[in-house]
């Protein structure tokens, strides 16, 4: 049997109602060879049984059962098993169009580029489907542009699955997701330092289905705290290969930004939770991780850093 050009990972967690049209967009693409990896991480749902049914019928679809451990777990576990020359995740709420492996591989081999990125659109459950706006149209970028340009989260995001990854710039470099929040952030950065080239599409291929509770809607502590420890995994991997000064101005605008959006989601916690005690000392640390980031004092961690002090999370008040 011939190795696949193309392994595409999809983590399986409850997705019963959405599974189907996943799979379906991935078995009708106009690029054939491919291996599509159907990570089920320990569902309770019926999503496995709407998998088999793929499975059984297109040899290219293969089931792995694990223990549930989160989407950076199942993910790690398809890249650890993943036979193709290429990698793309999609989760298995989202579908694709059906050019969207043939545009995104093309791009790598026609460019001899390590990664390729496609544009995309926003699902609503009404039917509504908007396109994100375009920053800039095609390009392509050496791999100090391209981070540079990631990190400032400017027209090229840490989305994993708008994303096409020759698979050694994971596994020739030990890079795994972390299991946390905003893990695309901590990865994504982390994989395209080590590409040459990056490719970006002016085309709309992929659809986020947004589903209610996003992360970004259902900020508390934990996922805050996390979105700042990605930007250190950042700085600390940077450092770590003494290349930090050649992004230092990108560090700190992102830096900027986490700090003030936290500053929003800091105080709907404390209004949601009717509790104000700490919100001067959440403020405060807030601003302080944002600081230390930016600042000479940093020191890099031979593994993942941790916070040098937490945002703390209200305890719900009930009303008098």
């Amino acid at each position: 049997m011939s190795t696949p050009k193309v392994s595409v990972i999809v983590p399986i967690y409850n997705v019963e109602k959405y599974i189907g049209k996943c799979l379906d967009s991935i078995q009708k693409q106009s690029f054939g060879d491919f291996e599509v990896l159907l990570i089920n991480d320990g569902t309770p749902d019926n999503s496995m049984q709407i998998a088999k049914q793929f499975a059984d019928k297109d040899s290219r679809f293969h089931i792995y059962n694990k223990k549930n451990g989160g989407l950076s777990d199942a993910r790690n576990y398809g890249i650890a098993r993943a036979k193709g020359e290429f990698l793309v995740f999609i989760d298995s709420d989202d579908y694709i169009h059906k050019d969207y492996l043939e545009v995104l591989y093309m791009e790598c081999i026609r460019n001899n580029a390590d990664i390729s990125c496609c544009r995309y659109k926003i699902a609503f459950s009404s039917g509504i489907v908007i396109p994100m706006p375009l920053n800039k149209g095609r390009t392509i970028l050496n791999g100090k542009e391209a981070l540079d340009v990631l990190i400032r989260d400017k027209y090229l995001q840490s989305y994993a699955w708008n994303k096409m990854y020759k698979r050694t710039l994971f596994t020739d470099h030990g890079i795994t997701y972390p299991i946390m929040y905003f893990e695309d952030i901590a990865t994504t950065a982390r994989v395209m330092y080590h590409a040459n080239k990056v490719v970006v599409t002016d085309k709309y291929l992929y659809y986020y289905v947004r589903r209610s509770g996003s992360i970004m809607t259902t900020m508390n502590s934990k996922k805050i705290n996390d979105y700042i420890r990605s930007y250190y995994i950042i700085r600390n991997y940077l450092q770590n290969e003494n290349d930090y000064d050649d992004y230092k101005g990108a560090i700190k605008r992102a830096g900027k930004k986490f700090c003030l959006i936290n500053k929003y989601s800091i105080i709907r916690q404390h209004l949601l939770n009717l509790n104000f005690d700490k919100i001067k000392f959440n403020m405060d640390t807030n601003k302080m991780l944002y600081e230390y980031l930016i600042s000479d004092e940093f020191k890099a961690s031979p593994g993942e850093p941790q916070l040098p002090e937490e945002i703390y999370q209200p305890i719900r008040k009930s009303r008098k």
